[in-house]
């Protein structure tokens, strides 16, 4: 009797410990799923919606101030406007699931002011014709829907309050809106 209450233990213990493995080795596989899920994609004034660690599972630079707005082949490809400011700052078009599909740096585009049109290849083309807009920079991207994530540096309270400034007067609209 004491020998099957034995065998019933370590096979529960051993049942116990490969579930913990597993879940444990394919946790950081979707964690990337989840990294973005608490920020409010649905802003309709054509604003970036602010990230700091109230609304996403990750980890982020408390030196950066962070903004999204999301694209879709739906509403075609986004143009993203405004004064960045003189201090570092990038952007990065990220898909659904978190995967990095493309970015730019304040290097990248020579600029203090940007204008960027970010979608897929052949929308981007389109959009161009259509508006009118040929010497705009782009982002061609190889998905339909995700977001552009965009991190300006604020290490001290100078910087800081040039990159809010810079952060909330950045627009991000369907590209044809215009």
């Amino acid at each position: 009797m004491i020998d099957t209450g034995l065998r019933w233990i370590a096979a529960m213990l051993c049942i116990a410990g490969l579930t913990h493995i597993g879940a444990v080795l394919l946790a950081p596989s979707h964690s990337r799923d989840l990294a973005f899920t608490g920020v409010n994609f649905s802003r309709t004034d054509g604003k970036l919606s602010r990230v700091d660690g109230g609304n996403t599972a990750t980890d982020l630079d408390p030196a950066f101030l962070n903004g999204v707005c999301r694209f879709d082949g739906d509403t075609g490809p986004i143009r993203l406007t405004g004064a960045m400011p003189a201090t570092y700052w990038s952007i990065a078009a990220l898909a659904d699931d978190g995967r990095i599909l493309s970015t730019l740096s304040r290097e990248d585009l020579r600029g203090t002011d940007i204008d960027l049109l970010v979608g897929r290849t052949a929308a981007l083309d389109a959009a161009r014709q259509a508006a009118g807009i040929d010497s705009i920079e782009t982002m061609s991207l190889p998905v339909d829907t995700g977001f552009v994530l965009v991190r300006l540096f604020a290490g001290d309270l100078e910087d800081r309050s040039h990159a809010e400034v810079a952060l909330d007067g950045l627009a991000c609209r369907p590209a044809l809106s215009d």
